[in-house]
């Protein structure tokens, strides 16, 4: 190797090294066992392991830094891969057997090279080669960068093969470790742990995580597997010595990765993702794999570190790589220039393309910080589910405040163009962005899945399915159905009402259909609606018919018992709105007078349909459920969709929904619909649109049908409602501050309170968040006491608004301490060290001990005892006192309904 001059820096690449041998296999013909001249198949072997990563950073380090322009030297494995053989018995040999694919690249079709099937490794008779490994040239300088490449073939084990700058005084490279199973073990970890902690970047597989002691999630939503990576790499003892090395990188393939940081107020989590895909599913839309994704991400890092060797962007390496690894399995291998009259191609790396792809900026990669959970969240399946309160929720970070512009946005525009960066739940035609929801639903998804793919199961499985009338239970799960691509044998659904059975023995000729399914080779789907309804007077009387069934996946008739089969039972509630409510709304001696411990044993897993409606008590406070405007906004797109495709149009990418902004505005904020999806369904059909490009306001029906699905009289008012333009709002945000700066200054009597009035501008973002959200409200406070807005024609009126001030004043309270609940605020003292706590977060009025029975937890839990002092009132009754001055600002008056 040629030595390397003053002006260049070394990197040096060492660990395991491999010979990858490709067999590229084509067919000339439809397969079968008889020999035939037209299949052919050709043997060919690269460089792998530690030599392939080498040379992808060699090539890598041609393409010009982002920061300035340098020379880098890279000391790899050096092997004369043209005398390598198969019998070799020097080196590890891997074989993979590579075949055609079908892609769509760039508005074309091509066909690409990946690997239909891994055939396994040969191991090297010695210990792993030492001539191969890198050496040091005389003079050279010592290097800024050492990678390793162990993939637990030996390297890891013999201390005489690792790179000489593992012994170099300070200043200390960056190192950077690709690790395979078993995780953080071994003498070469143990060394990197002792002396290089504080410069080491680990890279990671979770597949070879998973292989260690840890709990990780897969398929759930990117919240629960971000955070049970977190708890696992900082608390599980087993692996907690990673969180003290300065980066660790844990690649969850294709659709993202983990990035944890030591800092100096502890270790960070930085979940990096595409949020349209969750592990696995981008891969499952391009069959077939590839060998070098993680060397992909190696090599992003490593790139990064040598642009950037004094504070290099761990995360835009991260992105870099993961760029580079969808351009790799996308683009497929490369295939070796032909010889004369060869006609089979030789594979390998391409390199260059790869390198190139590492340059690329952007790309559908979002970034989001991954708080530490107090705890490990339980498992998927227990029946028993989370509470959604302290759950962080990508949805609430990057969307905290004003949801009621995002759902316009997501009916208008759709769910992606609204809400980019935030994970979607897509099954089929239901969409949905409510992580509980996603978790719910993803479950029961990989149960239906292993139930279908795995012969073994003889008996029915079972699922139950709760959620308020009309929420889409049935839906929900038809479009989990309709998700999968392959399946052993075809769904077949079938829809059993029990409440219209008056007998057990009419479930026998149900029982039979579903029998006969099965026995028609397809897999039966049956829905028992309303199995929770009373059965001849009593109460959750069909449960116990059930059981045989549910457990040994037989039925008796007379004196015959009769095999089900395979099948899956979904049991959707009717009278239930949850799985709590169905297995506590009962005392406990009805409930297992009906058998309903038993039922509930032989279920597989659940899921809470929650609907378009917000969850309430009965006092009518709404259950830490802020974002049902988004679901809401959801469901109201994909049905007008359905029903009326003429009132979408294309513009460029985007699919334009064309609505008057005060139908959209009253779909969105009607308070109640009275059988949930199926009223909002009914108020769509029922609307004159036959032959309409534009959901007009004269489109709807008349108070009195829609008095059959809402209440008639305010939605139609919600139509004539103003709907103020976000930047009149923030014009009067900014007058509200100034109303109420001007009310200290004429009545504080410390100069200090005068003084400390900040100018709107000034105000933290939060602050001026809680301005605007009062403004948006106003129209509907306004309407809750008989008022509505509209644009002002001539003088302005100002009508006396006295009788309804106290009104006001505690509307404006609960929207606050509501909005703070939403938030996880709670009450306390300012002197308090925690950041959520205010002093003012009490109940208008003192409660009773019947009337704190109806809150929800989360509001007992936040609320402070006793009632709001008077003078805090004051100050509501002052702010809704200026009203009428806000809307006159703003060019509107006030009218009596």
């Amino acid at each position: 190797m040629a030595k390397s001059t003053s002006s260049e820096k070394v990197i040096v690449v060492a660990g395991d090294v491999t010979v990858d041998w490709n067999l590229a296999r084509v067919e000339g013909r439809a397969g079968g066992l008889a020999w035939s001249a037209l299949d052919c198949t050709r043997a060919g072997c690269q460089p792998g392991g530690a030599a392939m990563l080498a040379e992808l950073i060699k090539t890598a380090a041609k393409e010009p830094s982002r920061s300035r322009q340098e020379r880098f030297t890279v000391r790899h494995p050096a092997v004369d891969w043209q005398k390598v053989l198969p019998t070799d018995e020097a080196f590890h040999h891997s074989y993979a057997l590579w075949s055609l694919y079908e892609e769509q690249l760039h508005d074309r079709q091509k066909t690409v090279w990946r690997v239909k099937e891994f055939l396994g490794l040969d191991h090297c008779t010695f210990s792993t080669p030492g001539e191969n490994q890198e050496r040091a040239v005389a003079g050279d300088p010592p290097p800024g960068l050492v990678v390793l490449d162990d993939a637990n073939l030996g390297f890891r084990s013999h201390s005489h093969l690792w790179p000489q700058a593992l012994t170099q005084e300070p200043p200390a490279p960056w190192i950077i470790l690709k690790m395979a199973s078993p995780i953080a073990q071994g003498p070469l970890w143990e060394e990197l742990y002792r002396r290089h902690a504080h410069r080491l970047v680990v890279v990671i597989p979770v597949k070879d995580l998973r292989l260690t002691e840890v709990r990780i999630s897969r398929d759930l939503s990117w919240e629960r597997t971000a955070q049970d990576l977190f708890w696992e790499l900082t608390h599980n003892l087993r692996i907690s010595g990673l969180s003290h090395c300065a980066q660790v990188v844990i690649s969850l393939n294709a659709a993202g990765a983990l990035l944890l940081s030591k800092t100096a107020t502890g270790p960070r989590g930085t979940l990096i993702f595409d949020p349209r895909v969750m592990e696995g599913a981008w891969e499952g839309r391009h069959p077939g794999s590839l060998i070098g994704y993680t060397i992909c991400l190696t090599a992003g890092i490593a790139r990064e570190i040598m642009a950037s060797p004094e504070g290099p962007d761990f995360t835009k390496g991260v992105q870099a790589g993961l760029t580079a690894l969808r351009s790799l399995h996308l683009g497929g291998y490369d295939i070796a220039p032909l010889g004369p009259g060869k006609v089979v191609p030789t594979l390998v790396f391409p390199y260059e393309r790869i390198a190139a792809a590492l340059t690329q900026e952007g790309g559908p990669w979002e970034v989001s910080e991954v708080p530490l959970p107090a705890q490990p969240e339980p498992l998927p399946f227990a029946l028993k589910g989370p509470s959604r309160s302290g759950r962080w929720n990508i949805l609430q970070e990057k969307h905290p405040n004003n949801l009621q512009q995002v759902a316009r946005q997501i009916v208008r525009r759709g769910v992606k163009e609204a809400l980019p960066g935030v994970p979607l739940g897509k099954f089929g035609a239901l969409e949905t962005v409510d992580r509980l929801e996603i978790e719910s639903l993803r479950s029961i998804r990989i149960l239906m899945r292993e139930y279908c793919c795995h012969p073994r199961h003889t008996k029915p499985v079972s699922i139950a399915v709760f959620g308020p009338p009309g929420s889409g239970k049935s839906f929900a799960i038809k479009q989990i159905a309709r998700s999968f691509s392959q399946l052993p044998a075809p769904l077949e659904p079938r829809e059993f009402n029990l409440s219209q059975f008056h007998h057990p023995e009419e479930l026998l000729g149900a029982l039979h259909q579903v029998r006969d399914v099965g026995l028609g080779g397809k897999m039966p789907l049956i829905f028992w609606d309303e199995f929770d309804t009373a059965l001849m007077g009593q109460p959750l009387g069909w449960l116990r018919y059930f059981l045989a069934p549910m457990q040994d996946g037989t039925f008796q008739e007379g004196q015959i018992t009769h095999p089900l089969g395979r099948a899956i039972f979904v049991f959707a509630g009717g009278t239930s709105a949850t799985m709590e409510n169905f297995s506590q709304g009962h005392s406990p001696e009805a409930f297992r007078a009906a058998k309903g411990p038993d039922f509930v044993s032989r279920l597989r897993g659940y899921v809470n349909i929650l609907g378009p409606n917000r969850r309430k008590t009965e006092r009518g406070l709404a259950v830490n459920d802020p974002h049902y405007l988004i679901r809401r906004a959801i469901i109201l797109r994909v049905m007008l969709k359905l029903h009326w495709d003429t009132l979408f149009q294309k513009e460029n990418d985007l699919t334009l929904l064309n609505i008057d902004p005060g139908v959209l505005h009253a779909f969105l904020e009607a308070s109640h619909y009275k059988h949930g999806a199926r009223s909002m369904e009914a108020v769509i059909t029922m609307s004159a649109l036959t032959h309409k490009t534009h959901f007009e306001r004269s489109s709807l029906p008349s108070e009195a049908q829609l008095d059959l699905h809402v209440d008639g009289r305010e939605f139609l008012s919600l139509v004539q409602t103003i709907i103020l333009p976000e930047v009149v709002v923030d014009k009067l945000a900014g007058a509200v501050h100034q109303i109420y700066c001007e009310k200290v200054h004429a009545t504080s009597k410390h100069s200090a309170r005068r003084t400390c009035c900040k100018t709107y501008k000034d105000l933290d973002p939060e602050d001026k968040e809680q301005n605007r959200a009062f403004v948006r409200d106003i129209p509907h406070k306004l309407a809750q006491v008989g008022y509505r807005l509209i644009p002002a024609s001539g003088p302005p009126l100002t009508p006396d608004l006295t009788e309804v001030i106290e009104n006001l004043a505690e509307a404006e309270h609960l929207r606050w301490l509501q909005a703070k609940i939403e938030q996880g605020w709670r009450h306390g003292a300012k002197t308090e060290k925690a950041r959520k706590v205010h002093q003012d977060m009490l109940w208008w009025q003192k409660l009773s001990a019947q009337e704190k029975g109806g809150l929800p937890a989360e509001w007992l839990q936040a609320l402070g005892k006793g009632e709001l002092p008077e003078g805090e009132k004051d100050k509501n009754r002052d702010l809704v006192r200026q009203i009428p001055e806000i809307v006159t600002r703003a060019g509107y008056c006030l009218v009596k309904d």
